[in-house]
């Protein structure tokens, strides 16, 4: 079976390196030039066959459009990126001084809930929660998600590569390539793929 795991295009929090989690937004003006000229270079999957799949979310749906055109496909808010609480909205600079901020950038962000929103642990528990219903149905499937869902898929999957968590977060309007056999993920690759 074969995953194809794409992030969302640029938004206006990717630009200001806030923390955008559930909050719905547009994607920028340069994030669809920057999508169409990815579509245009090649590299992506064909969606014939595919269950197709978004978070559900604005920036979710535009990129699938752009990249692949009106396809069926389905919303799942499994695949949603994690619940930031009240540090939604908000940059490094603009939390740096707030205790209960430092306490969970510092501590263990896995265990630590942020205020009003997600731990790393409860957003991993919802993602593989709706992974295992993909997988369960065998069919190949592309879901267009978030660049944390998709490191912390991969992390879970291939644990032992040497990447760190900003090598294995895929650029805007890539991702990866995933087979499994037997439930089991044997191989990982990068897309859009070099043509």
């Amino acid at each position: 079976m074969k995953l194809y795991l794409i992030r969302h295009g640029q938004t206006m929090a990717n630009k200001t390196y806030t923390y955008c989690g559930v909050t719905d937004m547009l994607l920028t003006g340069e994030g669809i030039d920057q999508l169409k000229a990815k579509k245009k270079a090649g590299g992506y999957p064909d969606t014939e066959g595919l269950d197709v799949i978004t978070s559900g979310l604005t920036r979710t749906e535009q990129t699938l459009s752009i990249l692949f055109g009106n396809v069926p496909h389905r919303a799942d808010r499994a695949f949603s990126e994690m619940d930031f609480g009240e540090f939604e909205g908000y940059s490094y600079d603009q939390l740096k001084d707030r205790e209960d901020y430092q306490a969970w950038i510092n501590g263990d962000h896995m265990a630590n809930r942020c205020p009003g929103g997600e731990s790393g642990n409860m957003m991993k528990e919802r993602v593989l929660a709706g992974l295992k219903k993909v997988l369960d149905g065998g069919r190949d499937t592309l879901i267009v998600c978030h660049g944390g869902v998709i490191a912390m898929v991969f992390e879970y999957y291939f644990p032992n590569t040497g990447l760190n968590w900003y090598e294995i977060q895929p650029s805007n309007g890539e991702g990866f390539l995933f087979q499994f056999e037997n439930g089991k993920a044997v191989s990982w690759e990068r897309i859009p793929r070099k043509i």
